[in-house]
């Protein structure tokens, strides 16, 4: 009863001291933050941004007013007819651009002229205006109908279906759902690369500031080494599963609110998120806390190799490099879910909390290739979990200055010289 009471008071010691410190606070606030900031700025640009004004150098007064009725995407100065006023007009700055619009052989050819401090104005637009002018004037002289030409210039229906065989049954994977599942998974795999980054840095961070006062030889003289292992990684977990549940509510708030305004609605129109979401979201979770446990792990038994927390930023770089890795790789999955490279790094275990999300979004992963990569997890993190256990037990208490790998290579023949002697 005393050991699992020790236990605790090391568990709730870490919980409440990196609840309670500012940057766990930032790190929860942080989303609401960007998103305000982020919809403060887009609210100041749409109510700031002005519509750009151009002239049209045109003989024809009927591409003229054609030209003219386009509303939103610029405005035209009718008081200027002459490319010498037009150029004037610009070199003041007074215009966004002018289009000099020629009729030879039936053909408009339109050139569009700006300066280089000129505001952007899209050109498609003015193109399918011309295009539509210059065809309605070759059907005219054709003698063609406005029927005739509207069954000339309508194109080829051609739809894409994408078909998901799942047990021997045929779905339909709808366009928009595949991207909102892929955009869910860049979602996912960003949010494993923070948490993994921030959280293995913490436990790290715990441990080496512990051994490096030497309270560590305090703490051990009550508590076994195996408890204090777990406790921290308990605690931090605890930690992380706070945040989660944070940003869970936060979520279910905006979401509950967002769905109240009608482009909300028009835009989820047909869509159950929930329904849509559910096997991925489901799935990610299981990747999500394996891969903070497999480099909460790593970082503890990195933590207790250094005897000063000024050193632990080198030491956990090998992780840090590791989820780099893992998360450009799941940048490179997002594109190309079906490259040989990213099958291959999905089922390897550093990697697969970035990478599987994007295969099971992108459904180029079955049911059965899922729960292979949630087993080989599960059975490294249990000899992740098993080897740096040991490793800690034996060189918690032992201080040098030496390289990272030396003291992994001492802590390696300790351990195995306390196996010997065991035997």
């Amino acid at each position: 009863m005393m050991k699992v009471t020790k236990f605790w008071i090391i568990v709730w010691e870490v919980y409440k001291k990196n609840v309670r410190s500012m940057a766990f606070i930032l790190m929860v606030l942080s989303p609401i933050l960007i998103a305000a900031a982020a919809g403060g700025i887009a609210y100041f640009v749409s109510q700031t941004a002005t519509v750009p004004e151009i002239a049209i150098i045109s003989k024809n007064q009927q591409v003229i007013e054609a030209l003219s009725s386009s509303k939103g995407e610029y405005t035209l100065n009718k008081k200027i007819t002459t490319e010498k006023a037009a150029k004037e007009a610009l070199k003041k700055e007074d215009l966004a651009g002018y289009l000099i619009i020629e009729e030879k052989n039936d053909t408009i050819t339109g050139n569009y002229i700006q300066s280089t401090t000129s505001d952007a104005v899209d050109t498609t637009l003015i193109t399918q205006l011309l295009t539509a002018i210059q065809t309605n004037q070759v059907a005219s002289k054709l003698g063609l109908s406005q029927k005739d030409v509207a069954a000339l210039v309508t194109p080829a229906d051609v739809k894409t279906t994408t078909l998901k065989f799942e047990n021997g049954k045929e779905e339909t994977n709808q366009a928009t759902d595949a991207m909102i599942k892929r955009w869910s998974a860049y979602i996912v795999a960003f949010a494993i690369y923070m948490f993994t980054l921030y959280y293995s840095s913490i436990i790290a961070q715990e441990i080496a500031s512990e051994k490096g006062t030497r309270i560590m030889e305090i703490i051990l003289s009550s508590v076994s080494a195996t408890q204090h292992f777990f406790g921290k990684l308990v605690g931090i977990l605890l930690v992380c599963l706070t945040q989660i549940l944070s940003y869970a509510l936060i979520g279910t708030i905006v979401y509950q609110i967002g769905k109240s305004f009608d482009f909300m609605q028009e835009a989820l129109k047909g869509i159950d998120l929930f329904a849509l979401l559910k096997g991925l979201i489901g799935n990610s979770i299981v990747f999500f806390i394996f891969g903070i446990m497999i480099y909460s792990i790593l970082a503890a038994l990195l933590g207790s190799l250094v005897s000063k927390v000024e050193d632990v930023g080198k030491a956990i770089t090998p992780l840090t490099l590791l989820t780099l890795v893992g998360f450009f790789g799941g940048m490179y999955g997002f594109a190309t879910p079906n490259e040989p490279l990213v099958k291959i790094g999905s089922y390897v275990p550093f990697f697969t909390p970035f990478m599987m999300p994007f295969r099971i979004a992108s459904d180029t992963v079955n049911s059965t290739g899922v729960w292979a990569s949630i087993i080989i997890m599960a059975v490294f993190t249990m000899i992740c979990t098993y080897v740096s256990l040991t490793m800690y037990r034996s060189n918690v208490l032992i201080y040098s200055d030496t390289s990272l790998m030396k003291s992994l290579k001492r802590s390696w023949v300790i351990m195995r010289n306390e196996k010997t002697k065991q035997s």
